[in-house]
């Protein structure tokens, strides 16, 4: 890149886990770029970390665009699709998770979820023909960003003191809890972080008729993630090359035993690793065509990198 200017990158919730991850990950990358604006949703002070220097968190309400040229949307909060929309307006690139705000040039990158589903399912593909998948994911309130985090935190404190709790990153209380209501509801009563995900599968999968339901549900996890995951194959199902198909596929770790423990967990397993876990390998209701399991892994260590890689794409051209 001699002889053209560097890039300047404005990060959107570079306090919140995702993107703190993710300027982790941007460190530590051969990546040229030039300035980088941390910016937060939140009325907070503070400092984000990138290549060893601490620099100074921002109010994107009020930034002037005119600054950079990416913008890196590292939040889920409604009010983000705003800045995304404001950024774009002004002539900035946008690159972020999911739909974001609808009406700008986007580039939008793969949420998590679908990222290990299409990793383990990918082979099953390959060697049975995949006819539907029944995804359950749990996730961890990280994926809401500091504010889920600070709430299950709150809340779980507040009830073992015999205190009443009022939620606000969740729309219920998440402490000991299970809510199965990830975002908004649509028409066809799924979420859109639940149809992005059937889509971005299909995509990732180039299988554009597969049938996909997804269901997300809250639960009371910092970080890592757990999918109950049921799959319908069009051939014969053998477990056993399932089994040394995940035990040799890069980014995937097969965690597969009888003995107790001997199962992947997010709280034992997940967090900060970028790889897949899978465990309870086993044949569903119809035990000839049925693939059930359970995966594990890091949301935000997922994306942080999927980000990671678009940014490098958007630099690259």
């Amino acid at each position: 890149m001699t002889g053209v200017r560097a890039l300047n990158v404005a990060v959107l919730g570079a306090d919140d886990p995702l993107g703190t991850a993710f300027l982790r990950l941007l460190s530590e990358r051969d990546v040229e770029f030039g300035e980088v604006f941390p910016l937060t949703l939140a009325e907070t002070e503070g400092c984000a970390t990138v290549r060893g220097e601490e620099l100074p968190l921002l109010d994107v309400v009020g930034f002037d665009w005119s600054r950079v040229d990416v913008l890196v949307n590292a939040s889920r909060a409604v009010a983000a699709e705003l800045s995304e929309r404001t950024a774009a307006d002004a002539g900035c690139r946008i690159l972020g998770l999911g739909r974001g705000a609808a009406g700008i040039a986007r580039v939008s990158v793969e949420g998590a979820l679908a990222i290990a589903l299409q990793r383990v399912l990918a082979p099953v593909q390959a060697g049975a023909g995949l006819r539907a998948v029944n995804a359950v994911a749990m996730l961890p309130v990280a994926v809401a960003g500091e504010a889920g985090i600070a709430e299950l935190a709150g809340q779980t404190r507040a009830l073992f003191a015999m205190e009443t709790v009022e939620p606000e990153a969740f729309p219920l209380q998440i402490a000991f809890n299970l809510i199965p209501q990830v975002g908004a509801v649509q028409a066809d009563g799924g979420s859109h972080l639940e149809q992005d995900t059937a889509g971005e599968l299909r995509q990732l999968l180039d299988n554009r008729d597969l049938a996909v339901s997804v269901t997300a549900v809250w639960a009371p996890m910092f970080y890592g993630a757990g999918v109950a995951v049921h799959a319908s194959v069009a051939g014969d199902l053998d477990l056993e090359s399932m089994r040394a198909r995940f035990a040799d596929l890069p980014g995937v770790t097969l965690m597969d035993t009888a003995v107790p423990g001997g199962v992947a967990t997010p709280a034992t397993d997940a967090q900060d690793s970028d790889a897949v876990f899978v465990s309870r390998v086993r044949a569903g209701a119809d035990a000839r065509h049925d693939l059930a399991m359970w995966l594990v892994f890091d949301v935000t260590t997922l994306e942080a990198a999927r980000l990671v890689d678009g940014l490098e794409n958007l630099i690259e051209k």
